[in-house]
């Protein structure tokens, strides 16, 4: 007798006595009459997991086929659920058809319209999909709250670097966040839409470096705001979210809502941006309310030109906000040139005021000549020591909230290293390099410091620095990733774990190189390229880790110390701990 047992997306066959597992995909083909002219078709599994699913359908991933060579790209698949209201079919049919090409706007490929009878009556059911660009990256809402991993916990570098510069110079990685995001939205309102739903979920940071405004489900073409439509944009009817609504939006006074109504949106993302927070708390009417009348309460912006955009975008006024997305760039590009024109003009007063100074010197030396030979000679102004200019350039590079100073002392410290070569110097400038967000620093300060170990095996901080670079980023540590990414390498976890442990035997207070060689170890065990005879060091780097942590005073201890704790119960289940 043989047996067929069906599962969702395989056959389990007994045959005899051997079983035999094959694959079944329940392959749907999409191909309206727009496809048939170009000679192209979309197809997708549903029996496949989906990749999203929302209030409106189902995300699936799909393919676009060439029919002509069988080439095949792949392709997101909205599939819209069965008995939607056609509004809401009207709405998904809008956004598909808003198709443009910009490397900051989601792809839209079409709407495709099945029909098939049922088998039971004959009768005729339709189904609706919207084919759009694939997308590989996470929302901006993710990397504000430190989350670089897409839903398949695969890293995302170009996130993880933006959250590095927004975690080391924030009104820097705000201007470079947003200059995309205008850009995108540019294009968009020459085209005579708007979009109406801004904000970090709407936003895509991609695995290609890309930032991209997505959802275009509840878009408007302006020339159609007053006009009655199937897309139920009614007057009087709240479209959008409360936390970035304009008070046009607020009153649904659809007639009035203009492009100056997406720009409300975007002053809102950037206070978010620049606190951290939103403006405005409390239940949605309360938010409501505070965006119909309350202007945004601005003292946690610190940047003063930022801040001066952030309230003219915000007017409650929309004459009094920028007319167009292209004012507010130009504004926001001001915002990081502005600072360094001022240190420009500085300069030519600082010149003459060391005219002056040196002219009053020769004066007095002039004047007191005679007296001067009578008396004992005064010491002359000495240079300031190497190791005055060191400690001079780490108190500097300590100001994290002054570029300025980071800069000073970033370059007192190359000229220690390239014109003085102080020794002490070296490992903090290639260190600084290598947390730079600067690729061709990044590298430069990766092979400053294996250059420092190979003349100096016992430098311990350099050995942490390199072993620390070759290690696997984890959830709560993407100093790894980041460089790996500036530095085009992948990770090197034989090579690191011989770094660190140098460094742990130098430096016997040095907690952090052996919690990275336990994080790199679990990693080569969970991968299988583990021995048996590895356990006994994963346990005995793990006691290792607690024993030193316990003893630091460093701020970072407690991060590193609920970092290990989350691999506790992996040990135990493992039987490594009791």
């Amino acid at each position: 007798m043989k047996y067929i047992f069906v599962l969702r997306g395989h056959i389990l066959a007994e045959c005899g006595h051997s079983y035999k597992i094959t694959f079944q995909m329940n392959i749907i083909r999409l191909q309206g009459e727009i496809e048939k002219r170009n000679g192209i078709y979309y197809e997708y599994d549903t029996d496949a997991i989906p990749l999203g699913e929302g209030g409106m359908g189902r995300v699936f991933k799909g393919f676009r086929v060439i029919e002509r060579t069988g080439e095949k790209m792949p392709v997101a698949i909205k599939a819209i659920y069965e008995n939607i209201p056609e509004h809401v079919v009207e709405r998904a049919r809008r956004e598909a058809n808003i198709q443009l090409e910009n490397d900051n706007l989601i792809r839209m490929y079409g709407f495709v319209e099945t029909t098939f009878q049922t088998e039971s009556g004959g009768k005729v059911k339709v189904h609706y999909h919207v084919i759009m660009e694939l997308l590989v990256g996470v929302t901006l809402e993710n990397v504000m709250n430190g989350i670089t991993c897409d839903q398949n916990g695969m890293q995302i570098p170009f996130a993880a670097e933006i959250y590095s510069q927004y975690l080391q110079n924030r009104d820097a990685a705000v201007v470079r966040i947003m200059k995309p995001i205008l850009s995108g939205l540019m294009a968009l309102h020459d085209k005579g839409y708007i979009h109406r739903d801004i904000d970090p979920s709407n936003i895509m940071i991609t695995i290609d470096g890309k930032i991209k405004l997505i959802d275009f489900g509840i878009c408007k073409q302006i020339v159609s705001l007053g006009s009655v439509d199937k897309a139920l944009t009614a007057t009087g009817v709240f479209m959008g979210k409360v936390n970035y609504a304009a008070p046009e939006l607020v009153l649904g006074d659809v007639k009035n809502q203009s492009y100056t109504t997406d720009i409300y949106a975007l002053g809102v993302l950037l206070y978010q941006l620049c606190t951290g927070h939103l403006p405005f708390t409390g239940t949605d009417q309360d938010v409501l309310s505070a965006n119909l009348r309350d202007p945004l309460p601005m003292k946690d912006v610190r940047n003063v030109a930022l801040k001066r955009i952030i309230r003219k975008a915000t007017d409650k006024i929309q004459s009094k906000r920028y007319a167009s997305v292209a004012e507010f760039r130009v504004d926001l590009e001001h915002v990081l040139t502005n600072g360094n024109k001022k240190n420009r003009k500085l300069v030519p007063l600082m010149i003459g005021f060391a005219c002056v100074v040196v002219a009053l010197i020769g004066v007095a030396c002039f004047l007191f000549y005679n007296e001067s030979e009578k008396e004992v000679a005064k010491p002359a102004l000495r240079q300031p020591t190497c190791v005055e200019m060191y400690n001079q350039a780490l108190s500097f590079l300590n100001q994290k909230d002054s570029i300025e100073l980071q800069t000073k002392g970033k370059e007192l410290l190359r000229i220690l290293v390239e014109d003085s070569l102080f020794a002490p110097a070296k490992v903090d400038y290639y260190v600084n390099l290598l947390n730079s967000n600067n690729s061709s620093e990044v590298n430069s300060g990766f092979a400053g410091l294996c250059q420092i170990i190979q003349e100096d095996t016992l430098n311990s901080i350099a050995l942490f620095e390199c072993g620390l670079t070759l290690s696997k980023g984890n959830r709560f540590f993407n100093v790894p990733t980041v460089r790996q990414s500036f530095l085009n390498i992948e990770a090197d976890l034989d090579k690191a774990n011989d770094w660190l442990s140098k460094a742990m035997e130098i430096d016997t207070a040095d907690y952090k190189s052996v919690y990275w060689a336990f994080n790199n170890l679990m990693e080569k065990k969970i991968a299988g390229d583990l021995p048996a005879s590895g356990d006994k060091l994963i346990t005995k780097l793990y006691e290792m880790f607690i024993k030193r942590a316990k003893e630091s005073n460093d701020v970072a201890t407690d991060i590193y110390i609920n970092a290990i704790k989350s691999d506790t119960e992996t040990l135990k289940a493992w039987g490594l701990l009791k």
